[in-house]
This record gives C-alpha cells, sequence and structure tokens, in this order.
C-alpha cells in the first residue's frame, strides 16, 4: 500500500534518538509549555526499533518456522515500526506476502519505502483497530513475528493486548514469536501470571542476550516468546499420535508446516530419493510447540527432509523403563540440558512404571 508520507532529508538527535526536524520542534515547544522536557515519541509511543541481528534471530530456526512456509503464506507484523522485522521476514522468506500495521505515519512510510520491492501491505493505524476489522472480516495469518510496545502512557501492559490480539488473528499451526519483558517470567500479579501460564501451555519462552538492543540506542531486558496454535486434536498435542489410518497424499516433496497439518497430516512422497515413502504429522514438542513429523519407516534423520522437523528426539517411555505414550520433543530442546531436564518431568506426568516380574 502507497503511504503518502515523505521522510524528511536530515534528522536531528533528540534524547540520543533519531527524529525528524518536525518531531523535534514539537517536543521543544511541549518542553516550554510544561517546563519539562518531553519523553521522544519513541518512548511516549512504546517504540524501540528491532535491530537487524535480533530480527533475524526472530525470523528462523529454532524460533521461527518462516523459512519453510509455502508461496504466499500470510505473515503478520502488528507494530512495525520502519519494518526492521519486515525486511527480516522477507530476508528469511521472500515468498511469503507481509501485512505490517504501524500508527505513526513517518514510521510506516520508512517501512512501506525499505520493503517496497516485496510489496509489503502496510496499514496506518493502530494494531487495536486494525486486529478488531481484521476479526471481522475473518482474516487469518500463518504465522507472526512481533516487538510490541511494552507500555504507553495509560496502557502499562499493551504488550499483553497485543500478543492476545495476534495470536486470535493466527491460523491453527501457526506460530508466533514476540519479543516480550523480562518481568513477564516472574511477575505475580494475576495478568502476568495468566499471561505467563498462556505462553508456557503453548511454547515457552527465554531471555534475550544482555545488550540485544544495544544497536537500538536503548539498554532494556527482554524475553523472547514462541508459540504454535493448536490444530484441534483431542488431548494435549505434544503426546505423539499420528493417524495411522489416513490415507497418504501424493506430494512431490515434504510439506511442514501447520497448514499441512491440516491439509496433508499424511502424504506420499513421489519422485526423488524418498519415492514412496509415507510421512505423517506426529505432534508437538512439549516444550516449543515446534511442529514434529516422521516417516512410517521411523527413519526420521534430522539430516535429511525433515531437517528440524523430525519427531525422532521425542521421548519414548519404554526407553526409561516406563509405560505410556511418546512425548514429542524437538532438535533444539532436546539439545539443550536444562530444557531436555524439563521436558523428562513433564513426560514423567504421563508415564507409569513397568511393573517387575516377579520371580
Amino acid at each position: 500500500m502507497s503511504i503518502p508520507v515523505s521522510l524528511p532529508g536530515d534528522v536531528l538527535a533528540v534524547n540520543g534518538s533519531a527524529a525528524s526536524p518536525t518531531v523535534a520542534r514539537e517536543l521543544h515547544a511541549e518542553a516550554l509549555r510544561s517546563g519539562k522536557m518531553a519523553l521522544p515519541v519513541r518512548a511516549r509511543a512504546g517504540y524501540v526499533r528491532t535491530p537487524d541481528d535480533l530480527a533475524d534471530a526472530l525470523c528462523t530456526w529454532p524460533h521461527h518456522d518462516l523459512p519453510w512456509l509455502p508461496a504466499g503464506a500470510r505473515v503478520l507484523e502488528p507494530s512495525a515500526g520502519d519494518g526492521a522485522l519486515v525486511a527480516a521476514i522477507l530476508r528469511a522468506n521472500p515468498r511469503v506476502t507481509v501485512t505490517a500495521v504501524e500508527p505513526h505515519p513517518v514510521r510506516a512510510q520508512a517501512c512501506a519505502d525499505r520493503n517496497a520491492e516485496a510489496g509489503a501491505d502496510v496499514h496506518v493505524t493502530t494494531f487495536e483497530q486494525y486486529a478488531a476489522g481484521a476479526a471481522r472480516e475473518g482474516t487469518w495469518f500463518d504465522a507472526v513475528v512481533m516487538n510490541p510496545p511494552f507500555a504507553v502512557a495509560g496502557q502499562a501492559d499493551i504488550w499483553l493486548e497485543h500478543l492476545r490480539a495476534a495470536w486470535h488473528l493466527l491460523r491453527p499451526g501457526g506460530r508466533l514469536v514476540a519479543v516480550v519483558p523480562e518481568g513477564f517470567a516472574f511477575r505475580s500479579s494475576g495478568i502476568q501470571a495468566d499471561a505467563r501460564a498462556f505462553v508456557e501451555h503453548h511454547g515457552t519462552h527465554r531471555p534475550l542476550p544482555a545488550g540485544a538492543f544495544a544497536a537500538a540506542g536503548v539498554q532494556v531486558a527482554a524475553r523472547m516468546a514462541r508459540m504454535t496454535k493448536p490444530v484441534g486434536a483431542a488431548g494435549p498435542e505434544y503426546l505423539l499420535a499420528p493417524d495411522l489410518s489416513r490415507e497418504p497424499v501424493p506430494v512431490p516433496a515434504p510439506r511442514l508446516t501447520g497448514a499441512a497439518v491440516l491439509d496433508t497430516p499424511a502424504q506420499a512422497i513421489r519422485g526423488g530419493w524418498h519415492d514412496g515413502r509415507v510421512l505423517r504429522y506426529h505432534g508437538r514438542c512439549v516444550l516449543c510447540g515446534w511442529l514434529l513429523w516422521g516417516f512410517d519407516d521411523r527413519q526420521n534423520d534430522p539430516r535429511g527432509p525433515l531437517s528440524a522437523f523430525s519427531a525422532g528426539f521425542s521421548m519414548r517411555a519404554e526407553e526409561y523403563e516406563m509405560s505410556g505414550p511418546a512425548v514429542g520433543l524437538c532438535l533444539d530442546c532436546a539439545n539443550t540440558g536444562d530444557r531436555y531436564r524439563q521436558a523428562l518431568d513433564r513426560a514423567y506426568q504421563h508415564w507409569t512404571a513397568v511393573p517387575a516380574i516377579s520371580a
């Protein structure tokens, strides 16, 4: 979408941040009226630019499945700023269609200009207004990547509202990755505790490195939350239960994303090295919600076509001298000691000890 706002050719530094001459004059005028130096627009709007290295990390494995989404998949960036995350989305997968939402017209124009070649669809409005309209129209997205404002005047937890609204616009099986405040991990207030329980039910969260936003000129402690929306299976989706009764649909290559879970959960590979093999959706990782797939022949080497989607790292009760269902575990969580132990603790909640054989 073309936005009729041009960026100024020169900028001034305001409180260590880049600002246009118009913004600088507004800040100075406000200071004269009130006798106090106003916050820069960035702080008042809760805006902090996502550094490019962090943006790239949010958009790929082990956090997001964006690189595997098919051409035309719809991706939402609900607080786009100047388009840093939009650009990272398109670097991860230039075949997807990106919808960006940004209320500040100058930043929205910068986002549109930066991603003009890819044709990103930029909406100049608040995310609350956009989400309400999208919900009414039945607009859905295959993926979400977001760095929402943490707080603005009168809305101390606006990031929670944005997270909730984005989740509602996500398709079943879709992946959402968001930057959230560090305090989300330990605050005990009802709204924070409920949000933490919700994220941990659908995925996981981890701290971002110290200085993750240093390139944006700020020091802020933050975390990354990553979730996968349920596809509607009965029971916890991390208890692996491939549907062996489904007739495989012929496909030229494995399809591993959320849309495939709904459309082709059983696939018969036709052609190439894997001709004749049958692939099925197994479930999700018990911790981060990553989608897991496996071949009927159980040869699920991640160096093959399954890559990080392999169910081969999942925990099977018999390997621990227990009885019960297999519990999903992805490559990333299986290779991290603390998360592996956390996953095993959850698995034991679904397993029972095998009775000893009496002499």
